[in-house]
């Protein structure tokens, strides 16, 4: 017998502080990112809607509990962090099919009311309510219907700590390359943390992004600020922004905190490359992404793995610039998202927002942006990790990639003849 239930993921805790056009694709992208990875074949799972899947397991009878408790969990750290804030519950209905479908269907309001009378069920089905381990004080984190308790009163909020900035073991750049006067326009601060066996950049794909990306936006802010100290006077400097981090009502007043060591006087040389982006961001977390970053920086990219990105949807001249990450795949696989996001430069036009590819790793991947007016490029076939700014820098397509080396070199010497 195959095992079928609707899972919705309930947020009113926090609707008071944010909407749900910005909380909902926030569930929606963790969720399913969640799922891809954990929900293996040949269990399946349909969005129904943001908060709302309907999810199956020909190999049981019964759904793992346990696993959509640690997806409580997650949600709860990612989004909100371990406060008081409310918690992140999990409605679980298993049952029928018809009964699954006719839960399913029930407006929020009617679930909630649901909740508190399960008489107003449909028939024939189990609701199971999950909640984050820090909020279940000692009972057992899956509870029965009869055993729901109502939430203790939240305690009032405390300032966030500032976040740990790891001790670097060695710190640099990346250049960022514009194809059309094949110029490096700026560069992008990295770093390898003490102890590691690689670094962390958000040019060079998945294995060298951060796993605590505060951690690495603080550190990255912390080296910018010594370079800016260095130099009187350099090209953009990129600096690392995740973007679920910055709309968290919890992480906000940290962000803010980070932001306001920038020397304000530099501003037109500081860009945000924001990344963690949802395929269709809300309005409400873009423009309270703009409004904690405008007065601090001069230039914000929004990064995006999806080669689909909705640049349609953004208000004109929301941001400067919107960059994909090629995905780690097949060359082929790679070099179609980069014709799919092409494809969509009419778009960026008719917004006056740039278009950028990063994780480029191929001569080939190199060209066809080239080829198909996409301006600016990053990544290991554009530039390695540099100690020496390269932005600024005019240097032949078919020269690259800049290596440590080359970036000591005069610019005479990089110029193209």
């Amino acid at each position: 017998m195959t095992a079928v239930a609707c899972l919705r993921v309930d947020v009113s805790a926090h609707i008071a502080k944010w909407p749900m056009a910005t909380l909902g694709p926030l569930v929606h992208k963790f969720t399913v990112a969640y799922l891809d990875s954990r929900w293996s074949w040949p269990r399946r799972f349909i969005p129904l809607t943001d908060v709302c899947f309907m999810l199956t397991d020909p190999r049981a009878d019964e759904l793992d509990l346990g696993e959509l408790r640690r997806l409580s969990d997650d949600l709860q750290t990612h989004l909100f962090g371990a406060s008081s804030e409310g918690e992140v519950a999990l409605l679980v209905y298993e049952g029928p099919q018809m009964s699954v479908m006719a839960f399913a269907a029930m407006s929020a309001s009617t679930v909630a009311e649901a909740v508190a009378d399960p008489a107003l069920l449909p028939p024939g089905g189990r609701l199971t309510r999950i909640v984050p381990a820090i909020f279940v004080d000692g009972r057992p984190p899956v509870a029965d219907p009869a055993e729901w308790e109502a939430s203790p009163e939240p305690e009032a909020d405390v300032p966030p700590a500032e976040p740990d900035q790891p001790a670097t073991a060695w710190e640099g750049a990346q250049g960022i390359y514009f194809i059309p006067r094949q110029i490096f326009f700026g560069d992008a601060v990295m770093y390898v943390p003490q102890n590691a066996r690689s670094h962390l950049s958000l040019l060079d794909g998945p294995e060298h992004m951060p796993r605590d990306p505060v951690a690495f936006d603080a550190t990255c802010m912390q080296i910018a600020i010594r370079m800016l100290a260095e130099r009187p006077k350099m090209a953009m400097l990129y600096m690392p922004i995740c973007f679920t981090s910055l709309v968290r009502p919890s992480l906000r007043s940290a962000y803010e905190a980070m932001l306001s060591q920038l020397p304000l006087e530099r501003r037109g040389e500081l860009a945000a490359s924001v990344y963690d982006v949802p395929r269709d961001p809300a309005f409400t977390g873009l423009r309270q992404a703009r409004a904690l970053l405008e007065p601090h920086v001069s230039v914000i990219d929004l990064r995006t793995s999806d080669p689909g990105f909705e640049i349609e949807k953004l208000p004109f001249e929301s941001v400067n610039s919107v960059t994909l990450v090629l995905p780690d795949s097949e060359p082929m696989v790679r070099l179609s998202a980069i014709r799919r996001f092409a494809e969509q430069l009419p778009f960026f036009k008719q917004r006056r927002i740039w278009a950028a590819v990063t994780n480029v790793r191929r001569r080939a991947e190199l060209e066809a942006a080239q080829r198909l007016h996409i301006p600016f490029v990053t990544g290991p076939a554009v530039c390695s990790p540099v100690s020496n700014l390269v932005g600024g820098r005019a240097v032949a397509l078919d020269m690259l990639p800049m290596s440590m080396n080359e970036s000591r070199f005069p610019r005479s010497a990089l110029h193209a003849s």
